[in-house]
């Protein structure tokens, strides 16, 4: 049977001291360009994670998809 495991993307561990840290997401290192099924209040939405070099840390992360950039990705249940 093919269930759908739901995660929330979270920050990283605190030993992860590269300045652009990768999000956590059910225990593993989400890598920029993955896109997931993400819920926000209006419903399920596809979105693609980014990584930018400024900022530095976890806040380098960030939804590329036109109208969801100010959305920081931080604490979003997805669908894996």
């Amino acid at each position: 049977m093919n269930r759908e495991r739901l995660g929330q993307i979270r920050l990283p561990s605190p030993e992860d001291t590269d300045p652009h840290p990768r999000l956590l997401l059910n225990g593993r290192g989400i890598h920029a360009g993955e896109t997931f099924r993400a819920l926000f209040p209006d419903g399920w939405r596809e979105i693609t994670l980014e990584m930018s070099q400024k900022p530095k840390g976890p806040g380098c992360w960030y939804i590329s998809n036109p109208g969801f950039t100010h959305i920081c990705p931080i604490g979003l249940f997805v669908k894996e």
